[in-house]
């Protein structure tokens, strides 16, 4: 009897310890993925940036502080900071207001909103590459689109060279972007429209609250934590966009669009300098968490502040 109950305890026992570990092994495909992806490039970069690497003798160096103090003290980053500032800047305005418009008025009833959905999710879809090189067919100075608009217009005598100029070439690469942000971030804001219940919109009106009051109080309060997603996926691309700007300029004429990403490219993959490439990487990272916890924190309330 003894026995039979102890052999019934450690049985009981045993499962009560199986069930313990089936949280760590539900968890263990997904904690080896972020060890795999993100931990280990990530130590990966940061051991880099504070070490000379020389592929051809195939050597590795630490020399601490020495990347990051010829970075900060050289010109071409400082110049990467002004230009990626000002290319985030348009980035993160532009799609983010033309995509709140869209929102506002394909959640409306009219006849063409159904075309007008689907024509709004194609830039979208488009690959950066793609998006590239249609600007650049746009931008064209000899066949592009906006050059003939212009011309059949009347607005201009002759064609102009938009990418050969420093300051059209940092804007129309910034709208290129910006162009298949407004898409994305219209989609996000008129899923968000879609689940605002009438009921407010109809206990408003009775209590006598106009447009402005309804948009203030009911509209903007409800995609707050909407917008706060949009405008922080736009931050980040801002800071992180690449292949658009590569295909279109890599990073010319002179600097004029030399992103923090484009330096990080040339000092990796042009100069073959890993441990600069992964300071550069480093910092722009640490940029691109900065700007995001501000934005999060100027932005973001919890609910029941909106009013």
């Amino acid at each position: 009897m003894a026995t039979q109950l102890a052999s019934k305890i450690t049985a009981q026992e045993r499962k009560h310890w199986d069930r313990k570990w089936i949280p760590y092994v539900l968890l263990a495909p997904a904690l080896i993925t972020i060890v795999v992806i993100i931990l280990s490039p990530l130590v990966t970069t940061i051991f880099y940036s504070f070490s000379n690497i020389d592929l051809i003798r195939d050597r590795t160096t630490f020399v601490g502080f020495e990347n990051y103090v010829e970075l900060f003290s050289g010109r071409l980053f400082w110049k990467a900071v002004e230009v990626n500032l000002k290319f985030a800047a348009i980035v993160v305005i532009v799609p983010t207001v033309i995509g709140l418009l869209f929102a506002l008025l394909l959640v409306e009833e009219f006849l063409g909103r159904s075309l007008g959905r689907t024509l709004l999710i194609l830039p979208w879809a488009l690959p950066w590459i793609v998006i590239g090189l249609l600007w650049n067919w746009v931008v064209h100075s000899q066949f592009g689109a906006l050059n003939g608009l212009l011309y059949s217009l009347g607005l201009i005598d002759k064609y102009i060279p938009f990418m050969a100029d420093e300051n059209w070439a940092l804007v129309f690469t910034a709208l290129a972007s910006a162009w298949r942000q407004t898409s994305f971030s219209a989609i996000l804001l008129l899923a968000a429209l879609q689940t605002i219940p009438e009921d407010l919109y109809d206990a408003a009106k009775v209590d006598g609250a106009g447009t402005r009051a309804r948009f203030r109080y009911i509209t903007f309060a409800w995609l707050r934590p909407t917008l706060t997603i949009v405008l922080l996926y736009n931050i980040v691309l801002g800071f992180l966009q690449f292949d658009a700007v590569w295909i279109m300029t890599q990073g010319g004429p002179g600097d004029a669009t030399m992103l923090i990403s484009i330096l990080l490219y040339r000092y990796s993959f042009i100069n073959f300098d890993l441990g600069m490439g992964a300071a550069v990487s480093n910092v722009l990272g640490l940029i691109t968490m900065g700007v995001g916890l501000l934005f999060i924190r100027l932005i973001y309330r919890p609910q029941g502040t909106y009013a």
